[in-house]
């Protein structure tokens, strides 16, 4: 019998990026976001007329299930950067309960997300590692998502 646990892993940055494709920004009253999957040296500038929206995702691993070896959990950290404190928490009062939907949503071409163990809010956090703007408002979370690689 083959080891179920040997598999190609799950394409955490593909998935991501499906899901955030699939959001529809501008009808939620949100016109200016730019998302991104990393900080740029752009980031700065993007700050300063835009709302920017920026994920990262963690490795992902396998949890200690063989029975379920195409399941994977990966952390996916997210930071909103714009200028506006009542449009930064409404943004990301948006973004935690589009995220929340995920495991609801269609499957994509790089998978699915099941569930998502670990949902914080965001928080507000220091700005210095994110942009050199002293008028930007930065919150950022850190999620933990549990998703289902394509079979």
């Amino acid at each position: 019998m083959a080891d179920l646990s040997v598999r190609a892993p799950l394409d955490a940055e593909g998935l991501v990026d499906a899901l955030f494709k699939r959001v529809d920004f501008k009808s939620a009253g949100f016109d200016r976001v730019v998302v991104l999957p990393r900080v740029i040296a752009d980031t700065d500038s993007f700050a300063i007329d835009h709302d920017v929206v920026i994920w990262h995702c963690g490795s992902p691993s396998q949890p200690d299930w063989n029975v379920k070896a195409w399941v994977w959990r990966f952390a996916l950290s997210l930071t909103v950067v714009n200028r506006d404190p009542d449009l930064n928490y409404q943004l990301c009062s948006f973004l935690h309960e589009t995220i929340s939907r995920w495991p609801y949503d269609d499957s994509t071409e790089f998978g699915r997300v099941g569930a998502i163990p670990d949902n914080p809010m965001f928080e507000l956090v220091a700005i210095g590692d994110i942009v050199t703007t002293k008028t930007a408002v930065v919150r950022s979370c850190m999620k933990l998502i549990q998703a289902g690689s394509p079979r």
